[in-house]
């Protein structure tokens, strides 16, 4: 692998991190237009047309009964529901300490591989686990407030749980589904999926038509098209840029800096004062992602 080619998968990692960190803020923007199942249905709509109309160019590859059933089940798991409960924390916590809680996702694969799978982590493993543990832990009790506003707080917390739990398992039934196929054919049918158990619910709860209806105003068709735009081709296609390049392991821990991307951001656009002690946090909890990642 030449020097150009590393240097290629290095940035494209660190930023398909930034991609996602832009995303949550975007997202956030459109929260409050948008109901968090409208916002899920909605994003996953035009993720559908941005992926298809790519697979019209690169071609579409065979599917096994057995990897479309997983994939499926990955969609509907971490994008149905685990979009869903993502987009209510964000309108609960806001980008950063939703994205912060995000962190959290690699402690949860580790715990579910060792429940489900029988594995058993490095002593590495653990002192990321902790470390992660400490830092997003540091950071949200420091955001509770002490008033009345901590239930809803409380509630957002729940919801960024709930979603990371979500799409942690997605992501464990999208690696026994990706046996054949490329990751952006896999990708497209999660999304199918997801589309399809939204669909399911909104017909059954007679709410479809609201939950799409904000997507009529022009000015937000428009920014949900470029919010969509930066987490598909930014997030997810540039992080499949620096696997092709790097190690899967350092693209990883490169991608996982997205809560350090996310504090600038939310300081320049949404004015929000960042303390010290979430910038340490923060580091502490990507400093432990890393070692997971490492082990």
């Amino acid at each position: 692998m030449s020097y150009s080619h590393s240097v290629l998968g290095y940035s494209a990692a660190l930023l398909s991190g930034f991609a996602w960190a832009l995303g949550s803020i975007l997202f956030r923007n459109l929260g409050e237009k948008i109901t968090p199942l409208g916002l899920a249905l909605g994003k996953s709509l035009i993720g559908v047309v941005y992926l298809g109309a790519v697979m019209l160019v690169v071609g579409l590859e065979p599917v096994d009964p057995a990897s479309l059933v997983m994939l499926s089940v990955s969609g509907v798991i971490g994008i149905a529901i685990g979009d869903t409960l993502f987009f209510r924390a964000l309108n609960t916590l806001g980008p950063r300490l939703t994205v912060m809680i995000g962190t959290l996702g690699p402690v949860v694969t580790v715990a579910m591989a060792v429940i489900l799978l029988g594995e058993r982590p490095s002593l590495l493993s653990w002192s990321g686990i902790c470390m992660v543990i400490a830092g997003v832990t540091w950071v949200v009790l420091e955001s509770l407030p002490e008033d009345g506003s901590a239930v809803d707080k409380r509630r957002g917390v729940k919801y960024a749980l709930l979603a990371t739990v979500c799409m942690s398992s997605g992501i464990i039934f999208a690696k026994l589904g990706l046996t054949e196929g490329s990751p952006l054919q896999a990708a497209f049918i999660r999304l199918a999926a997801g589309i399809a158990g939204l669909t399911i619910l909104g017909i059954f709860r007679g709410s479809l038509g609201a939950w799409l209806k904000p997507f009529t105003e022009p000015g937000v068709l428009k920014s949900a098209f470029f919010s969509v735009f930066v987490v598909i081709f930014g997030g997810f296609w540039l992080f499949l840029v620096s696997l092709k390049y790097v190690d899967a392991s350092i693209a990883g821990v490169l991608n996982s800096t997205e809560p350090l991307f996310v504090l600038p951001l939310v300081s320049l656009f949404l004015r929000e004062k960042i303390s010290i002690r979430s910038i340490v946090g923060s580091v502490v909890a990507v400093a432990g992602v890393v070692l997971i990642f490492l082990a």
